[in-house]
């Protein structure tokens, strides 16, 4: 009967993340992207071009082959 008690509460918008923790640059930049490439048309559009979508994108491709150098440089 008291089955409902040991789900979890669907409500939330995900994992909460602990005040104070910092995520990597990579991280922050594709978060950057994908949260403007996720609200902007230009971006969503098949025909169409957005071209502060394109300079996220980039920018996030630069900090995470930097990122890769690094750890096979290492």
């Amino acid at each position: 009967m008291d089955e409902g008690r040991d789900t979890p509460d669907p409500g939330g918008s995900g994992p909460a993340v602990a005040a104070g923790v910092r995520l990597s640059e990579v991280q922050e930049a594709y978060g950057r992207y994908t949260e403007h490439a996720t609200r902007c048309w230009g971006c969503r559009a098949i025909d169409e071009r957005c071209s502060e979508g394109e300079r996220l994108h980039r920018a996030y491709r630069v900090l995470a082959g930097s990122a890769m150098d690094q750890v096979r440089d290492a």
